[in-house]
């Protein structure tokens, strides 16, 4: 795996992103187009010691609403997680209950789902219009 520091940074243009967004918009089942996340949230993500950078993850909530979920990772790209490995679910037994034993605490680094636009909208730009 390649590790953060390694990733490419290249230009992105607001152009560019106003296209990646529209194309999204055109292709998808819903109305979500984006998720707010406030400043506390990052901050708290980001305020481990061994925390550069975040990782979002596609997830889909109990209606089927796309959502994120970010979670702090370290310098070589790996979840910043607490927990142990999680164990497959055997036959008869959902994820759920096979994990049902390994809480999160208030110190894990994971945050989701935000706030989805809409209803929580930035006002019309070249990003959601």
């Amino acid at each position: 795996m390649d590790s953060l520091s390694e990733a490419p940074k290249q230009p992105f243009t607001l152009e560019q992103a106003g296209e990646w967004t529209r194309r999204f918009r055109e292709q998808s089942e819903h109305a979500v187009k984006g998720h707010l996340f406030d400043r506390a949230a990052l901050e708290a993500l980001l305020s481990r010691s061994d925390a550069t950078g975040l990782r979002f993850y596609y997830g889909r909530d109990e209606e089927n609403h796309p959502q994120l979920v970010m979670v702090a990772v370290d310098v070589d790209g790996n979840d910043l997680v607490d927990t142990p490995l999680r164990q497959m679910p055997t036959e008869g037994e959902s994820m759920l209950m096979a994990t049902a034993s390994l809480s999160s605490s208030d110190d894990d680094p994971i945050v989701g789902p935000g706030k989805t636009c809409p209803p929580c909208c930035s006002v019309t730009n070249l990003l959601n219009s």
